[in-house]
């Protein structure tokens, strides 16, 4: 790397830095709604092969139809977020001393691309087997989370300074983070015994919807009521900090669990299960974030553009 190059990189958190966090957070949603574009409109198998898309091509040919077209379009994003990825890690190399959870976080990010990759390849070598399609969002829902991290922690000087939460309860935010992360696995069993394949000639998982959809329904509930007595607590605090981070996921809580109980008393309409995986990104990133802000961290001044370097 040039010395002129170099000193381009941010020396500090500035507003590329930031931007290119709330760029990977935006990205890794994304991919998680094109995903289930796929899977919602039957184009699972719509490049039948991989990594190649067919034996003899890596893109889709104009035979393949719409379906080839969406499936190729779902890997060539994967492309994307992996370069996305690498610039990251290089927009924050100067930093990496200084803002090793930035860096790290960003490196974290890069590698569980070809990770998921691997995944997408293992569903299409087992014809969709919908227990490694629900593997293959279980990483994705990972690295929303952290991209919710990331970006909250460019707000910040990245040190530790105690808990906000301290005298609360004390297994009131690891149950609201370990609920999340149940519903999220039931939802995801859930949506293998449905009828969203990915292909018509999909088998399920064999477990009934009704009752699958029924027990994700359970840590929801628990969810949002410990998410309900958090608020309340910080309320009661005046902790504006966490008033904000609990009111957030709240909502995001309720948006979601309309949409799940819509979308299963209408026979789950392809175009109510696509925002019902957005408000999946939504909730779990608004988790990442309360569990964060119960952090005190030092708040870095607003980020401004960097100054051009002096010339020699």
């Amino acid at each position: 790397m040039s010395p002129a190059f170099r000193d381009r990189l941010p020396a500090f958190v500035d507003r590329r830095v930031r931007a290119a966090a709330w760029a990977m957070l935006v990205a890794q949603s994304t991919i998680v709604f094109t995903g289930g574009v796929v899977r919602l409109t039957g184009s699972g198998l719509g490049c039948p092969e991989w990594p190649r898309c067919t034996e003899d091509s890596y893109v889709n040919t104009p035979e393949m139809g719409l379906h080839g077209f969406i499936e190729f379009g779902n890997r060539l994003l994967g492309v994307g977020l992996g370069i996305l990825g690498v610039l990251t890690i290089l927009l924050l190399w100067r930093l990496r001393r200084q803002r090793r959870d930035l860096f790290f976080m960003a490196v974290g990010l890069t590698a569980i691309v070809p990770v998921q990759a691997l995944i997408g390849g293992i569903t299409v070598w087992t014809g969709l087997n919908p227990w490694v399609v629900a593997a293959h969002f279980l990483p994705s829902a990972v690295a929303v989370a952290v991209s919710a991290l990331f970006v909250r922690r460019t707000y910040d000087a990245g040190d530790r300074l105690g808990r906000r939460s301290a005298g609360l309860p004390r297994a009131l935010l690891p149950a609201i983070g370990v609920l999340t992360a149940i519903t999220v696995l039931l939802g995801v069993i859930a949506t293998g015994a449905g009828p969203h394949a990915g292909d018509a000639n999909t088998p399920r998982n064999g477990f009934d919807p009704a009752l699958m959809s029924r027990l994700h329904a359970v840590p929801v509930w628990l969810l949002v009521a410990c998410t309900v007595a958090f608020l309340i607590i910080a309320v009661a605090r005046h902790d504006r900090t966490l008033i904000r981070a609990a009111a957030l996921l709240l909502g995001a809580q309720l948006l979601q669990g309309t949409i799940g109980y819509i979308q299963y008393f209408t026979g789950l309409p392809e175009w109510l299960v696509s925002i019902h995986l957005i408000g999946s990104c939504a909730a779990i990133a608004a988790t990442a974030n309360l569990l964060d802000a119960d952090v005190r961290r030092t708040p870095l001044a607003p980020a401004r553009r960097a100054p051009d370097p002096v010339p020699a």
